[in-house]
């Protein structure tokens, strides 16, 4: 009854797991968002462990070949945890529309070095701890600095869309405490670490708790993205079609010189903003402007923090608007 149990835990997680991976890459495919990228790797090692964790809990054998191999050699277990780090560092300062730091990369490499370390360590269960706590306290860290950013700047992060962010990061710092504590409890108290004998419980329900509530979160994003997309994708077709048939094209560079000037964008910005406005990827605009990608990249991240958004949709979408304002006397006069 027990195996049963583990049997249909473990296929809930693969199923969801499974769904967002698909839905991550199809939608990165056509958006070609970073965001979405590191999100289909980061549940794709989330996949890979909990399988692995769930061979563990059906087979005995297995279990004991893995747990001595982990004590030995923990590259399987350390690759997933830079996976799920660096997918957190990149996730969380996109969302945010910022740089990631040479710090953080530091930080990183140096808790990945003693993760490889800490196998020389003589078996206890001081050693686990010790493997186990620099992935946690660097996901904490990630989480706690674009909690305080968005705190220190609220007049960059205004709209619903900042006040999920802001719950995201809350809850991941939480969630990470709770990580850590369960591990302490689960690692001095019931594990047995020994020459003769080790005793593991791979699973964290707290690690769990934590994958499936980004996963909710993750679901959420992946929905309004998808709903945006197809929305803008309307928009785009729409803007095409009026700037063509019904809207001569000084009326619209003038609106989108206008726009440009609200917001305070250089004549460059503009330029790369009109290929933009077309849904275009940053290679397109690299070789249509015939700029480097490089610059294409910066150009573009330059206009997002001008705009307050962090992906195109948002972009179209705020154009858009602002495009219907400004026709709206027009359309009424006539």
């Amino acid at each position: 009854m027990e195996r049963i149990g583990i049997f249909i835990y473990n296929l809930v997680l693969i199923m969801v797991y499974s769904g967002i991976i698909w839905m991550s890459f199809l939608l990165f495919m056509n958006g070609r968002e970073k965001i979405l990228l590191w999100t289909g790797i980061i549940f794709s090692a989330v996949l890979m462990d909990d399988m692995v964790i769930f061979l563990s809990e059906m087979f005995v054998h297995f279990a004991d070949v893995y747990n001595k191999l982990f004590m030995i050699v923990p590259t399987y277990k350390t690759l997933i945890y830079l996976i799920l780090s660096l997918g957190y560092l990149n996730i969380f300062q996109k969302l945010l529309n910022r740089r990631i730091m040479g710090l953080d990369y530091g930080i990183l490499a140096f808790y990945v070095i003693f993760m490889l370390f800490v196998p020389a360590l003589k078996n206890s269960s001081w050693k686990i701890w010790l493997y186990f706590l620099p992935s946690q306290l660097f996901n904490t860290y990630v989480a706690a600095r674009s909690f305080f950013i968005r705190k220190k700047n609220p007049e960059q992060f205004q709209g619903s869309f900042y006040r999920w962010c802001k719950r995201l990061f809350m809850i991941t710092i939480f969630l990470n405490l709770l990580v850590i504590a369960e591990d302490t409890i689960v690692i001095f108290n019931f594990d047995t670490y020994s020459t003769s004998s080790i005793i593991m419980n791979n699973r964290s329900f707290t690690s769990d708790l934590l994958y499936i509530t980004h996963a909710g979160f993750t679901t959420a994003y992946l929905m309004d993205y998808l709903k945006v997309m197809l929305r803008n994708n309307r928009i785009v077709s729409a803007v095409n079609r009026k700037s063509e048939r019904t809207i001569p094209s000084d009326i619209e560079d003038s609106l989108l010189y206008h726009f440009s000037e609200a917001y305070h964008l250089t004549s460059r910005e503009r330029e790369i903003l009109k290929v933009l406005l077309l849904d275009k990827t940053n290679q397109d605009i690299s070789d249509i402007l015939c700029i480097s990608l490089g610059t294409a990249k910066t150009h573009v991240h330059n206009i997002f923090q001008k705009i307050g958004v962090v992906k195109r949709p948002q972009l179209l979408e705020v154009y858009e608007q602002y495009r219907i304002k400004e026709l709206k006397p027009e359309t009424t006069d006539e």
